[in-house]
């Protein structure tokens, strides 16, 4: 049993998806190759052509909502994604892998807010953790403490924002309400990207 797909991808050099014989197959070929394949295609010589992932390696598949693109986790840690713009095709693609093999176990989940943002919301902490550390020494600096690093080799963290707060008061909350609206708008586009994921796993 096998399939085959065309492709009109703007974002992604695929072309073409085949499902044949318990392997993914995905890529791009030349014109009068890609012209003459068809659902009665019996010559499959360029499927050696093509990226292929077999179902055997395959840990995991991710069809999420909205997205253009199907994700697979192979092997020990690898990760292949294939794009798909039209939404209908991504899920036919899906769904024949799902009715295909019984090997997958098929669920559906909806991440939550803090899991599928931890990116943003670590870096917004980030951000907030070393603004008030680094205001703090910049206020004591203003008010005539020194400091100093002690110690040779790499200052790491406390150089860093030490040099922040040398910088002044006024600088630092500048730059922290830019970088505090950047991440803002960050994890609001992410949060807005939140959709049901539809997984296959082995």
């Amino acid at each position: 049993m096998h399939k085959i797909w065309k492709l009109k991808n703007l974002k992604s050099n695929d072309k073409v998806i085949v499902i044949k014989d318990n392997i993914i197959y995905k890529g791009n070929l030349q014109e009068n190759e890609l012209n003459r394949i068809n659902s009665e295609t019996h010559d499959f010589t360029f499927l050696k052509d093509l990226f292929s992932i077999p179902y055997a390696y395959i840990k995991q598949i991710e069809n999420q909502d909205e997205k253009n693109y199907i994700k697979i986790f192979f092997g020990r840690d690898s990760e292949e994604i294939i794009y798909i713009d039209n939404e209908n095709i991504k899920n036919e693609v899906f769904e024949f892998i799902k009715l295909n093999n019984p090997h997958f176990k098929y669920s559906a989940e909806t991440p939550d807010s803090i899991s599928y943002a931890k990116a943003q919301f670590f870096a917004l902490l980030s951000i907030s953790v070393i603004f008030i550390w680094s205001l703090y020494l910049a206020l004591q600096i203003e008010s005539g403490v020194r400091y100093e690093l002690v110690g040779g080799g790499n200052p790491g963290i406390t150089g860093i924002v030490l040099a922040i707060a040398n910088l002044g008061s006024i600088k630092i909350i500048t730059g922290y309400i830019i970088l505090l609206s950047i991440g803002i708008f960050a994890l609001l586009r992410r949060l807005k990207s939140r959709s049901e994921i539809r997984l296959l796993k082995r």
